[in-house]
C-alpha cells in the first residue's frame, strides 16, 4: 500500500488512507497446517492474492520443518499465480510459478490451466470471504480442489472523518482492491451514498473480480487496472484523470 500511495503523490495526488478491512490468521490452522505439510501430494497450488502466500508461507516458520523438508515441500507442486504482486511474493518466498494469469477472473485462470489440470490434485489456499467461482471452474476443468482457508477478513474500526469526506463527496476517485473492501465500506456508509454521488466520485478497481462485485450494485467502475497490482491500478488512475483533464481543456 505504501507504494501505491508514493505512486499516486507522484502524480500530484492528495492521498486520504481509509482501510475497509483487515486481515488475521485463521482460528483453526489444523486444516492450513494439514495442507502446508502435504504439499508434495498435490499437482498444483494456486494462488490468488499475495495474502494467500504471506499466511500459508507463516506455517512452515509456526510448523518448524527442518530445511530440507521446506525446500521439498516448496518445490514439489506446479504453482500457478494470479497477478505479479502475487507472483512476487510466491517468488520471495520460495515458490516457483509455473505459470501467471494477469485476468483476475477464476474463469479465464481455469480456462488457461484447463489441460494443465485436467485429473490433478490442486490446492486453493484463499480468504474466508472468496466467492466459489474459481474452485468450481476448476472442478469443471476435470481437477480434484482441495479448498483451505489461509486467512480470514475482518472489518476494522473506519477513520470517521475519512468517512465524512465520502459522504460530503470531498474526493475524487475511491480505490478498492477487494470485493471484500468494497462491501466493507458500503455496509458502512450504504451504496445508496456513492449512487447520489456518482456525478462527482470515481470509482476505480484493482480488476474484473472487484468490479463486478461493484457493478452487480449497479455502480459504474470507471477506472480498472490492467494488470492486478497497486501499478497497474495507479497507472490506470493517473491515465484516467489526465485524460479528462486533456478532454477539459479541449472543451474550453
Amino acid at each position: 500500500m505504501d507504494d501505491f500511495v508514493s505512486a499516486l503523490e507522484s502524480f500530484g495526488a492528495e492521498v486520504f488512507l481509509l482501510p475497509t478491512i483487515a486481515l488475521a490468521e485463521v482460528e483453526d490452522p489444523a486444516p492450513l497446517d494439514r495442507a502446508v505439510s502435504e504439499l508434495d501430494k498435490f499437482d498444483w497450488v494456486v494462488f490468488t492474492s499475495r495474502n494467500a502466500v504471506k499466511f500459508l508461507a507463516k506455517r512452515f516458520k509456526v510448523l518448524e520443518f527442518p530445511l530440507d523438508r521446506v525446500n521439498q515441500l516448496l518445490l514439489t507442486p506446479n504453482i500457478a499465480v494470479i497477478g505479479s504482486a502475487t507472483s512476487d511474493e510466491a517468488w520471495s518466498v520460495g515458490f516457483i510459478p509455473n505459470y501467471e494469469a494477469a485476468e483476475s477472473s477464476g474463469e479465464a485462470l481455469a480456462q488457461a490451466l484447463l489441460e494443465m489440470v485436467r485429473g490433478k490434485r490442486v490446492l486453493l489456499p484463499r480468504s474466508d470471504q472468496a466467492n466459489s467461482t474459481l474452485p468450481q471452474s476448476l472442478r469443471s476443468a476435470g481437477a480434484e480442489v482441495v479448498e483451505v482457508i489461509a486467512y480470514r477478513t475482518i472489518a476494522p474500526p473506519l477513520d470517521s472523518e475519512a468517512l465524512e469526506a465520502v459522504r460530503q463527496g470531498a474526493v475524487d476517485v475511491i480505490t478498492f482492491f477487494s470485493p471484500s473492501a468494497y462491501r466493507h465500506l458500503i455496509g458502512e456508509i450504504g451504496v445508496e451514498t456513492l449512487r447520489r454521488l456518482s456525478g462527482k466520485i470515481v470509482i476505480a478497481s484493482i480488476g474484473p473480480t472487484t468490479s463486478n462485485a461493484i457493478r452487480r450494485d449497479g455502480l459504474e467502475v470507471a477506472i480498472e487496472a490492467s494488470t492486478t497490482s497497486a501499478a497497474g491500478l495507479s497507472e490506470a488512475t493517473a491515465d484516467y484523470f489526465r485524460q479528462r483533464a486533456r478532454l477539459g481543456a479541449a472543451g474550453q
